[in-house]
């Protein structure tokens, strides 16, 4: 079986803007992940300043965020991607098969390299 490995972004900014529902999309996502896991390997790449960010504006999904950071790292499913240095990320990214998730520079990347992308809507 040949495995698809999937590069995973989320960015902060829809955790400050949409709260809850982005929170509710990340477990669903990372829960469609991790059942599929046999077949889809995940590299998972949270923006990262996001708790930085979160913090500093007072969210009120912060916890539930690193909850779910803890877990994935705990579960060790899939791979987290913590560096915040653009060529690490690059890297990781162009062994990829797939490019989900935020829009960021990585999206580019992808394109230019002929890596198919989807981004994520939180209300789907």
């Amino acid at each position: 079986m040949n495995r698809r490995i999937i590069y995973y972004y989320t960015d902060m900014l829809p955790f400050l803007a949409r709260g809850q529902a982005a929170i509710e999309k990340l477990e669903r996502n990372l829960a469609l992940f991790r059942d599929a896991s046999e077949e889809i390997g995940l590299i998972w790449h949270p923006y990262s300043k996001t708790e930085e960010y979160l913090r500093r504006n007072g969210s009120p999904v912060l916890d539930a965020y690193l909850e779910i950071l803890e877990s994935y790292r705990r579960e060790e499913w899939g791979i987290l991607e913590e560096s915040g240095d653009l060529s690490e990320a690059r890297r990781s990214l162009l062994s990829c098969s797939g490019y989900y998730g935020d829009v960021s520079d990585l999206v580019y990347e992808a394109q230019a390299a002929g890596i198919p992308v989807m981004l994520q809507d939180i209300d789907i």
